[in-house]
């Protein structure tokens, strides 16, 4: 069962994603029915680790293995959701990540098997600044070498 606990108009949520990255780009999650681009991952079920999560959401929406290098920060988010109108607490833990497969780094996208209208892509930091990225609070921290944790009031 994911972590994602409903109380009247308000959702917790507990997310895990990760970051892939090729030269300098990182590969992210983009969707043609909406006006943002986000990073790859889901959510966690009770039970898991958030590495175990991440391994398990990449698998089974890539059909690929990956394997933990790292964790990178934590985000706790507070937004308002475009799809249910709801206000979202949500605590985003971010680890890099590597396909077990080098040779998936020459893919230029890849199919999400779980939604058809998304795709992983690869795009560099500036091309990510320039566009609706979410959470885009992360982009200068994902560049350093340390460990951050940042709270997004997104109202």
């Amino acid at each position: 069962m994911d972590i994602n606990i409903k109380i009247e108009d308000k959702v917790l949520n507990y997310r895990v994603a990760g970051i892939i990255k090729k030269d300098d780009k990182i590969l992210v999650n983009e969707r043609v029915d909406v006006d943002y681009v986000s990073l790859i991952g889901g959510r966690a079920k009770i039970g898991e680790s958030s590495i175990e999560a991440l391994i398990r959401e990449l698998k089974e929406e890539s059909g690929y293995d990956f394997k933990y290098v790292k964790t990178l920060g934590i985000i706790e988010n507070f937004f308002v959701s475009r799809y249910d109108n709801k206000e979202y607490h949500e605590i985003l833990i971010i680890h890099e990540m590597e396909f077990n497969d080098k040779e998936l780094y020459n893919l230029e996208k890849i199919q999400n098997y779980e939604e058809e209208n998304v795709k992983f892509v690869w795009r560099t930091y500036e091309e990510l600044a320039n566009v609706n990225f979410v959470p885009k609070i992360i982009l200068n921290y994902l560049k350093k070498d340390e460990l951050f944790h940042l709270i997004n009031k997104d109202n």
